[in-house]
């Protein structure tokens, strides 16, 4: 295409680069907004990470707004130094795309826990079945299995473990992706 005088756009696996951040970005300013109306404090922000773009969107919309909301990403495939690197180094890319200094973000603001990862990307867990099937049971919401159902199922391990008080209010991002449950439905016919 470029030998023909075009110009193509790639867009990486996940769409995670600055531009696709940026939808991630305003995520976290929406957040802020509704929860300002609401008069509302968010404690956490939680939600499944891979490919870093959800991550390093979110960190660095909070960031560049100076909320001091936390975000915790749930991994879905990288180990965890692996996965902080990378939202690391896409946030801090993501905010010069904003002509955002990056001082506004700490290294100590990108946290992800890999613990539910399982055996692998895509593979599915028994916390990640249970998960999908509470969400939909007692909140009619559908998860998928590769990222949100994964997610899910850290936040519900976390809350059952403690590490978030009961009075806390935590968000939980829905990446979407319910799609997939069709390629998993073998695991949801018992």
């Amino acid at each position: 295409l470029r030998k023909q005088g075009r110009k193509p756009y790639i867009i990486p696996g996940g769409g995670s680069n600055p531009v696709g951040a940026l939808g991630y970005v305003a995520c976290a300013y929406e957040l802020l907004h509704q929860s300002y109306e609401m008069g509302l404090h968010i404690d956490h922000v939680v939600h499944a990470t891979g490919s870093a773009g959800t991550q390093a969107g979110l960190v660095a919309g909070f960031a560049a707004a100076n909320s001091g909301v936390p975000v915790l990403g749930i991994g879905v495939r990288a180990a965890r130094p692996q996965q902080e690197e990378n939202v690391w180094n896409l946030a801090r890319a993501t905010l010069d795309y904003m002509g955002v200094p990056q001082s506004v973000l700490d290294r100590s603001d990108v946290v992800a826990n890999t613990d539910y990862v399982g055996d692998g990307y895509g593979l599915a867990t028994p916390s990640m079945i249970e998960a999908i099937r509470l969400a939909a049971q007692t909140d009619a919401i559908l998860l998928d299995p590769v990222y949100s159902g994964k997610g899910m199922a850290g936040l519900i391990d976390l809350i059952r473990k403690g590490h978030f008080k009961k009075w806390e209010n935590v968000v939980f991002i829905h990446t979407g992706g319910t799609v997939g449950l069709y390629a998993y439905r073998h695991i949801f016919n018992t």
